[in-house]
């Protein structure tokens, strides 16, 4: 790198930094990327050596040239061509709102990204990331260079590519479906960019990724000002056609009758000394037009009438009640000291197949793919809670969004789409959301950096997220405080991050969430946690063989370990709840072992002589073959085979005195009662409880 001379750091791009340079033999300012090879995976290896092939085919002056690439130090420096105007993006959104640019300026750089865009099709290049920020200007804004050449693919004749790529904003609707494309993707983004240069603002935005989708499959734009030609209008909507056979080739797009002409002024318009004075711009949008009369109010219609439609897209809650029950699908939910009630849902939004709940949220899954909240709204502000019935309200997505799962945490919600798709909504103040930031976010929100994961589960602590993929990968953010996240460190984590979990041990099947701790269900049935182990609730403390004593206690682990507590180590266990300070387990012989705290009888059991090792639960439970638990802070639910439901503790769904009151002693609390829900569970069951609530429901 004798041969050019650092001058400042200018960016960063995916994989390392950029820098601008000066070449010393002519003085000519250069870029170099400087990408460490060991920083970076086997994958953006690949990437990077693709840009420079790709870069190494090309030579136009409408495409940044590349000079040269070396390994110094165990870094790639790639030496490329330096555009001191800025991308193309900056530069539109630099000019303010209503500061249209005039149409010989548009079609002045549009022609000669098309010229670029010609070379490198003629190359069997696929470039697949057309956007305005990969396109670069000169100094004065007249000269287009497209760059990042990254994820670009060379074909062979005639062939297709398959891999979904691009930026979310500029894909085609091919692309948006996964079938195979080929360069009338490209020109589809060359639409989106000449669209975003005639309007400054991006032809397809949304908040969400399956709402940006349905834009896309739509094919709706706003309308375009009538300031430009009605042939300049044309020519967006055929390069945004929705079939890509109707699309043209980037031949077809230069024989157009407005870019043809516009091609012959290039060669000695480029380079050109500009006259000072200059045509007048448009100040605004809402300045005069030459429209014929009329024309105007026609063009506010259209506009009027379009943000109408795409507000009736957006997401939103609207109330739906029901009076009919349906007995083969059915929500029970109540509360300390208080019997079940039945939630009514809309039968036209299909039936509820899954149910989570948190100190702010009862939410539920159906069917259909909708997601049901449950929120008491009483008028009377004194009344009490657990006389209030909680009213199902549906949170209506895209048609083409089908939730599978739902979780909640204090303030926040998380859900999964059938593709695998993550979005998080709610107070973000714990990081919890996963976005970056701690922002709160009012409608569902893709986690974007998992946006190339599969995730197949996902639970909520009350301020940490712990999510499953497709292929056994444990990712968690959020509060880190008790090391409750499993990644050795108990920072808070604004972004999801990998849990280390040794795979030649363990394959991970589920997953749980308490208030300050995390838990692993493994297919050998080794259970492993992380977080808080106040009281050895996680059941973490070393005991002797016989699972007497207490060998060495442990307070909080902030990676994932096995359970080493005995007798509950010498269990399989497939299933787990978390309260806030109990935990309770159940074997694959259909046993419940709890462990923590005791205080009101949540653990089933009492007079036990060491209070940190974890017990079977008492009678009727232990003669049960159980199939699903749950925990509240002072009470515990098992739901057995044969559909019976059982509570211990807190008294959750048996109206009675309170625990550990003069009417009721904790011996009395802590064996299991019978909750009376007026039938008997079968079919698909799922449950859900938070400090204070118990959602079940069962459908067949």
């Amino acid at each position: 790198m004798d041969k050019y001379e650092p001058v400042q750091a200018i960016g960063r791009g995916a994989y390392g930094n950029v820098y601008l340079y000066r070449r010393l033999s002519d003085n000519k300012p250069v870029v170099i990327k400087q990408i460490p090879m060991e920083s970076i995976t086997k994958d953006e290896c690949e990437l990077t050596k693709n840009e420079v092939r790709v870069l190494a085919m090309l030579h136009h002056p409408n495409i940044i040239e590349y000079y040269e690439n070396c390994l110094d130090n165990n870094t790639m420096m790639i030496v490329m061509e330096y555009a001191p105007g800025g991308n193309l993006y900056d530069y539109l959104r630099s000019r303010g709102e209503g500061n249209l640019l005039q149409e010989e300026d548009v079609l002045h750089l549009f022609c000669q990204l098309v010229l670029g865009m010609k070379h490198i099709h003629d190359s069997n290049i696929l470039h697949r990331d057309i956007k305005s920020n990969n396109i670069l200007l000169d100094r004065s804004h007249r000269i287009v260079k497209i760059g990042d050449f990254g994820i670009s693919k060379i074909l062979s004749s005639k062939s297709k590519a398959h891999t979904v790529v691009g930026t979310p904003c500029y894909l085609s609707p091919e692309l948006c479906q996964e079938k195979p494309y080929n360069q009338k993707s490209d020109i589809w983004a060359l639409g989106c960019v000449l669209y975003e240069m005639l309007t400054l603002r991006r032809a397809f935005e949304a908040e969400t990724l399956p709402a940006l989708i349905m834009k896309i499959m739509r094919g709706i734009i706003a309308p375009i000002h009538p300031h430009y030609s009605e042939e300049m209008r044309s020519l967006v909507h055929l390069l945004l056609h929705m079939d890509p056979t109707q699309r043209p080739n980037v031949h077809q797009v230069i024989s157009h009758p407005l870019i043809f002409p516009t091609l012959f002024k290039l060669h000695v318009d480029l380079g050109m000394v500009r006259c000072v004075s200059r045509p007048q711009r448009l100040s605004s949008v809402g300045s005069c037009t030459r429209s014929p009369p009329g024309m105007e109010d026609s063009i506010n219609k259209e506009k009027v009438d379009l943000e109408r439609k795409v507000f009736s897209d957006e997401v939103k809650v609207t109330e739906k009640t029901v009076e009919t029950i349906d007995e083969k699908n059915t929500v029970f939910y109540w509360q300390q000291n208080s019997v079940p009630i039945r939630l009514c849902v809309d039968k036209n939004e299909g039936r509820v197949i899954q149910v989570a709940s948190s100190s702010s949220h009862n939410a539920g899954v159906t069917n259909a793919g909708k997601v049901v909240l449950w929120r008491i709204e009483s008028d009377d502000q004194d009344a009490k809670s657990e006389e209030a019935t909680p009213v199902a309200r549906i949170v209506k997505s895209p048609p083409s969004v089908i939730i599978v799962q739902v979780a909640c945490g204090d303030g926040f919600m998380a859900c999964i789409t059938d593709k695998g798709i993550l979005m998080t909504s709610g107070i973000g103040s714990s990081g919890c959301l996963g976005h970056g930031n701690v922002s709160d976010v009012a409608q569902l929100k893709i986690v974007e950096s998992l946006l190339g994961v599969s995730i197949k589960q996902i639970v909520c602590g009350s301020s940490h997220v712990i999510a499953l993929s497709a292929d056994k990968q444990v990712y968690s953010w959020g509060c880190g405080d008790n090391g409750r996240l499993g990644i050795g460190s108990r920072m808070t984590q604004l972004w999801p991050q990998h849990a280390s979990v040794d795979e030649m041990l363990y394959e991970v099947t589920g997953i749980v969430a308490g208030h300050d701790c995390s838990l692993l269900i493994t297919s050998c049935g080794v259970l492993l946690a992380s977080g808080s182990n106040r009281m050895n609730k996680l059941c973490v403390d070393e005991t002797d063989v016989a699972g007497c004593e207490t060998l060495k206690q442990v307070e909080d682990v902030a990676t994932f370990i096995p359970v080493s507590s005995r007798p509950l180590a010498n269990s399989s266990v497939v299933k787990t709840a978390a309260g806030p300070n109990h935990t309770v387990f159940l074997t694959d012989a259909g046993e419940v072992f709890t462990a923590g705290k005791n205080t009101s009888g949540q653990l089933g059991y009492v007079g036990s002589q060491n209070p940190r090792i974890p017990a079977r639960v008492m009678d009727p439970v232990a003669q049960s073959q159980v199939v699903e638990i749950a925990c509240c802070r002072e009470a515990s639910i098992a739901v057995t085979k044969d559909g019976r439901v059982y509570s211990w503790g807190g008294r959750h769904g048996v109206d009675g005195p309170k625990s550990g009151t003069a009417d009721m002693s904790v011996v009395e609390a802590a064996r299991p009662s019978l909750v009376d829900l007026g039938q008997s569970i079968k079919g698909n069951i799922s449950i859900a409880a938070s400090d204070v609530n118990v959602l079940l429901c069962h459908s067949f």
